[in-house]
């Protein structure tokens, strides 16, 4: 099948306009993700270098062959940079113009400069070499992104060995001689590529920042914002999870409702900063004490619930140790004391409702024996 090369570099500036125009409206019309307004600033970058790279008079070429290639350049480092900052890691500058610098280098050697295969060998292995650590990049950060980021690995890396490649087969054709129809070669094989991985890269990104914010809203849905502990939409959702997976297992599931003794004489007395103060206080109490898998949420005003695995006596040691520390190491000289009531799961348990029933009955005796205190279900 014969490839029109000039007809694919028209497509090629065409999708790539195209491309610049979606993400910069998504960067516009979004949450601002820099990651989105780097990628739109590589694609326009990307289409201007492309453009210029067709500027070929045959008189004088250092508009084609050294500053549109510097630009080409820069935008793959841009790329790194965008996925970079995505991952939530630091840009680093001179990597990112280092890949034009070392071109722009190389150029102001006469025999570099007019040998065009020592020129497809350089911006081949430099563009591999910035689509490499790009892949890399992912890789490296893949534990703590809780995004479907995975296709843009296969999708780089392929890209990287193709212009690893390209020194073998590109026949090294003038650009001219292959845009006047002479023949398609191995550029109109490269256009097209560049086409497809413009094309996937960029919708991967799109999805991976859309997938990023919508994890954000539904954590920010289930997290209290006072404190940054689970609300009680959390704590529910988390609880019956645990509950239905203790169908299957023997493991021991503890309810420990805590409710922060005369919290309403505080706040009167302290003022709402004061309150507040003392909720966070109170909840870097209990997270000192927490283990991984414990479940820890606000559930009302000054009530707050943990639903833990630990054995029984593990359960009440801990409470214990929350309920002293908390008498002990008040906050700004504040007096703080908590009622516990506690509940413990029975081989039929099959929701959290009937253990918050069951500790709510323990936090009402304990309140009515004189508070500062824990009563077991």
């Amino acid at each position: 099948m014969h490839l029109d090369v000039y007809t694919l570099f028209i497509f090629e500036l065409f999708i790539l306009i195209l491309l610049t125009a979606v993400m910069l409206f998504a960067w516009i019309g979004g949450r601002r993700d820099p990651t989105l307004g780097l990628t739109a600033l590589m694609l326009a970058f990307s289409t201007a270098g492309t453009l210029l790279s067709s500027m070929r008079s045959g008189v004088s070429e250092i508009i084609p062959v050294v500053f549109s290639n510097m630009m080409i350049l820069l935008c793959y480092g841009m790329m790194w940079a965008a996925l970079r900052m995505f991952t939530g890691r630091r840009v680093l500058l001179p990597v990112v113009f280092s890949g034009p610098v070392i071109w722009l280098l190389f150029c102001l050697y006469p025999a570099f400069y007019h040998s065009l295969e020592q020129r497809i060998f350089l911006t081949s292995l430099l563009t591999a070499a910035y689509t490499l650590l790009t892949t890399l990049e992912l890789w490296h950060a893949r534990r703590q992104l809780h995004v479907t980021y995975w296709p843009a690995l296969p999708l780089s890396f392929f890209h990287a060995c193709f212009y690893l490649a390209r020194p073998f087969f590109d026949n090294g054709l003038p650009y001219a001689e292959m845009v006047g129809g002479h023949s398609s070669g191995f550029f109109a094989i490269l256009i097209f590529e560049a086409i497809l991985y413009a094309i996937c890269l960029s919708f991967i990104i799109l999805a991976m920042v859309y997938e990023r914010g919508q994890l954000g809203y539904k954590q920010a849905s289930l997290s209290d914002p006072l404190t940054g502990v689970g609300n009680r939409r959390a704590f529910l959702e988390r609880g019956n999870e645990l509950i239905r997976k203790r169908k299957n297992n023997t493991f021991p599931v503890q309810l420990i409702l805590f409710d922060l003794d005369n919290f309403k004489r505080l706040n009167d007395q302290y003022g709402h900063a004061g309150g507040d103060s003392a909720l966070v206080f109170f909840c870097n109490v209990v997270n000192s004490s927490l283990e991984q898998k414990d479940i820890f949420a606000r559930i009302g005003g000054e009530e707050f619930a943990c639903l833990t695995t630990r054995p029984r006596e593990q359960a009440i040691r801990m409470a214990e140790n929350i309920r002293s520390q908390l008498a002990q190491n008040s906050q700004h000289n504040i007096p703080m004391t908590v009622s516990v009531g506690m509940a413990f799961s029975e081989p039929d348990q099959d929701s959290i409702s009937h253990l918050l029933i069951q500790a709510d009955h323990a936090l009402y005796r304990a309140k009515s024996a004189g508070k500062n205190r824990i009563e077991l279900s």
